[in-house]
């Protein structure tokens, strides 16, 4: 098992481009765009590989590679399963690979976890061209404005905290929208936010959140069709939205926006802490 540098990621493009087309964050991770990890079983001629993000992990090439197996098991066994993972903030392994080629194998890299994996099917919608004007869709007593510092530095202590990529994360390209409530400008309470995911060239894919209060207001369209104009005016000629299959919400607002589904994919993932994935699991099987 080899961890690659940097410098050496192109000798791994060919094992990962399948999920590469399918995913930007991989695509992000070869291109330098997006910190990440890649493990290989040879740097010359790669059998198998692992890619590892803050957000998503990648499997590609041959799952049946048995050294390979074991070494990635041995990496997950001292990092993850004891609690020292590669990431401060990762709390959970998101795995996606092509089909179902690696499922088999799950039980050999994962067999000290006490739980199944949680499946996780994914609808990929992609917009090119902007359909909405959102100026005359804002509800009454919001206000639409660039996620900046100005909006940030405005919010009370006890702002609701969203899950999306907060403002500290932003990298030099990242952008997003917000609608703030009951005030103009940046003293408004931010109460919907849509921002970039990951970029790549000229392809970003963008995630929104809604305070729970303030969901049915047609404010998730608004926001995201404003991060949709304003990505298509700086360049972006691909825009992408992932849900999962069963988020009924997100998908209708991807729809209004004008994203077109293009493809599913499915994914498997573990959460660290074991009483909360146990917890789900318990959920999914009833």
């Amino acid at each position: 098992m080899i961890e690659l540098k940097p410098t050496e990621f192109e000798a791994a493009r060919p094992l990962f481009r399948e999920l590469a087309e399918m995913h930007l964050f991989a695509t992000a991770v070869l291109h330098h765009d997006l910190p990440g990890r890649i493990y290989v079983d040879d740097v010359n001629r790669p059998r198998s590989g692992f890619m590892s993000t803050k957000e998503l992990q990648f499997l590609a090439g041959d799952p049946d590679n048995d050294v390979f197996n074991a070494a990635l098991k041995q990496i997950f066994q001292a990092t993850v399963f004891v609690g020292n993972a590669p990431e401060a903030t990762l709390e959970e392994i998101d795995l996606t690979f092509v089909g179902d080629s690696w499922l088999h194998r799950l039980e050999t890299l994962f067999g000290d976890w006490r739980w199944p994996p949680i499946p996780d099917q994914a609808y990929h919608y992609l917009c090119q061209k902007q359909r909405l004007n959102w100026r005359e869709m804002v509800p009454a007593g919001y206000v639409v404005r660039p996620l900046d510092t100005a909006v940030s530095t405005n919010q009370p202590a006890d702002a609701y905290e969203f899950e999306v990529k907060p403002l500290a994360d932003f990298g030099e390209r990242d952008f997003g929208f917000c609608a703030l409530w009951d005030g103009e400008a940046a003293s408004g309470r931010v109460v919907c936010v849509c921002s970039t995911d990951v970029i790549s060239g000229a392809a970003c894919e963008i995630g929104i959140e809604t305070h729970p209060d303030h969901m049915r207001k047609r404010l998730a369209t608004v926001v995201a069709a404003a991060t949709v104009e304003y990505a298509l005016a700086h360049g972006f000629r691909d825009i992408w939205w992932i849900c999962a299959d069963d988020n009924h919400a997100s998908i209708g607002t991807a729809e209004k926006v004008g994203f077109e589904k293009q493809f599913e994919s499915k994914g498997y993932f573990f959460i660290l802490d074991e009483e909360k994935h146990k917890s789900q699991v318990t959920d999914e099987r009833r």
